[in-house]
């Protein structure tokens, strides 16, 4: 008999007992869902004919507009492997949805993952989860990939990400060649770029010193300027002394209430400078015209293609999407889950990790991402430098931008 066909018999079978599960747990239990069925899916499961993937949900929980069209794109993805002939290695991948993992529970959930064979977890969250499940991964598995993990740290402690541990987003230090290629673009050639790190943070230090470096091969002067823990009372001396300089932007790595107090104290100066946000938009920041910021999720939250996505998400299983870059997110992920399981041919924990590192050509709706190997996360991300106009950020331009290797 062909694999394929008794593929889909296996599976079909699994699904007309999940509906009479289903049935019988609707009038039995009152709830629309069978949970005797998604409790390991025991059909298919012993024989190898299906294999797992937990997801976790996102901040707002499951039932929330993002919840929701995340769920709604994994089972159309699901769906769309099941429908296949060939699955994916001859498999069909089932996801399940599970409560969010905290410090507590931790330890057990992976333990849990490990006996009942899950393969790798995805998750929607916003990178908090990335740091309370790493010292249990251990490098042994499942793999996990974070959706978003902009703020995630998935590195191990040398410095090189952790075998286990995949993004979607770069690293928040893309803003460092993000800028350096920004000013590229728009900045006469030696212009003077102003700095401002934080000593005692030592990312924020590293981010500005890196940056300086990135600049000065660029052909720009930089001055740099370091402010104690943003504990100073006032922004003057500074102020002055990047105005004395005769730089054109101040880049800055401290918050953005620094910003804010930088903001107020330069509006109506003479010679000022613009100010250069390096962390993500923030709502604090809309009321000061003219500040810039960088971002890497405002081309995936307008993409066009995404609402296509949910028109056919809608179409196959009703499900509503109101947050379509989640779904575009959610899509993304589970196709990058589904090539390297297909590189693997196994669901062997550490040979999936390995295929993961080499998946290319990995649609993100209207970008095309291939994955670095060196961090695990895409090479390159569009991002969208964004100035602030009447209480909202509003684009300049938008170009693909490729994550720091390595920065030491």
């Amino acid at each position: 008999m062909d694999i394929g066909f008794a593929r889909m018999l296996k599976a079909r079978a699994g699904f007309a007992q999940c509906g009479l599960l289903l049935l019988c747990g609707f009038f039995l239990f009152g709830v629309p869902e069978c949970r005797a069925a998604t409790r390991d899916l025991v059909v298919g499961l012993e024989d190898g004919w299906i294999w797992q993937v937990a997801l976790l949900p996102p901040e707002e929980g499951w039932e929330s507009e993002a919840g929701i069209s995340a769920l709604g794109a994994v089972r159309l993805a699901e769906w769309k492997v099941k429908d296949s002939a060939d699955g994916v290695s001859g498999r069909d991948i089932r996801f399940h949805k599970e409560p969010e993992v905290t410090v507590e529970t931790a330890a057990g959930r992976v333990a849990d993952w490990r006996k009942r064979n899950v393969s790798a977890v995805l998750s929607f969250g916003g990178g908090r989860e990335i740091s309370i499940l790493r010292p249990h991964l251990a490098g042994a598995g499942p793999v996990f990939l974070s959706s978003f993990g902009e703020n995630g740290n998935i590195q191990d402690g040398s410095g090189l990400p952790d075998r286990m541990l995949f993004a979607l987003d770069l690293f928040r230090d893309f803003r460092i060649t993000a800028f350096a290629e920004y000013a590229s673009r728009i900045l006469p050639e030696e212009s003077v770029v102003a700095i401002l790190g934080d000593k005692l943070d030592p990312s924020l230090e590293r981010f500005s010193r890196n940056l300086g470096d990135f600049l000065f091969s660029g052909g720009f002067q930089t001055a740099h300027f370091w402010i104690p823990g943003g504990g100073m009372d006032s922004f003057r001396m500074i102020e002055a002394e990047t105005v004395s300089s005769g730089a054109r932007v101040l880049i800055s790595w401290a918050g953005s209430m620094v910003v804010r107090d930088i903001w107020r104290g330069m509006r109506h100066r003479k010679g000022a400078f613009e100010i250069w946000y390096g962390g993500e938009p923030q709502p604090l920041l809309r009321s000061f015209d003219g500040v810039v910021t960088a971002d890497q999720d405002f081309p995936v939250r307008t993409d066009r293609t995404f609402i296509t996505l949910g028109r056919e998400i809608w179409r196959r299983n009703k499900t509503t999407v109101r947050d379509p870059g989640m779904a575009g997110r959610a899509y993304t992920s589970c196709s990058w889950l589904f090539e390297a399981f297909r590189l693997a041919g196994t669901s062997d924990p550490v040979l999936l990790a390995e295929a993961m590192k080499r998946v290319e050509g990995l649609a993100f709706g209207s970008q095309t991402l291939s994955i670095n190997p060196a961090t695990h996360r895409p090479y390159e991300r569009s991002v969208a430098f964004m100035s602030v106009q009447g209480r909202e950020f509003h684009p300049l331009t938008v170009f693909p931008v490729r994550g720091p290797d390595f920065l030491p």
